[in-house]
């Protein structure tokens, strides 16, 4: 087993970063200080500080769980929630009620993640998938 790259240390970090960031902005959007998104979540202030923090002191990823009870102390809707699971490493909530991997979503976030497709043309791509969602989300069927 080998192990892991400079690379993947720097992959980690960023992610680390992200869901960091996230659940700072969005503790600061509601309004609420470390303290108290600690004592709705269930979890000791300090990790929520280590979690927001930008330096060493952030611990690894929490667990899916853990991520759950964030969200819900924020009050996060389960898109926000998904975003938040998927910012920590974990497949979203809806992905699971698939029932696992789907190949059109394997298509489509193939086709955003392509380095060749520009900007705008992924912008186009995403406004016609929520398009074409709202308009199913409103159909009988």
């Amino acid at each position: 087993m080998t192990s892991p790259s400079r690379g993947d240390d720097l992959e980690a970090e960023a992610i680390a970063l992200a869901f960091g960031a996230a659940v700072r902005a969005l503790r600061q959007q509601a309004g609420l200080s470390l303290k108290e998104l600690a004592r709705r979540a269930g979890v000791d202030p300090a990790y929520i500080h280590r979690i927001e923090a930008r330096g060493r002191q952030r611990p690894p990823l929490p667990r899916r769980g853990v991520v759950v009870n964030i969200a819900a102390a924020l009050g996060s809707d389960s898109r926000r929630t998904d975003q938040l699971l998927a910012l920590a490493g974990h497949a979203p909530a809806t992905l699971l009620e698939l029932g696992g991997w789907d190949q059109t979503l394997a298509s489509v976030a193939e086709l955003l993640a392509d380095p060749t497709l520009s900007g705008p043309a992924k912008a186009e791509f995403r406004e016609i998938v929520r398009l074409l969602a709202r308009r199913w989300a409103r159909s009988d069927g």
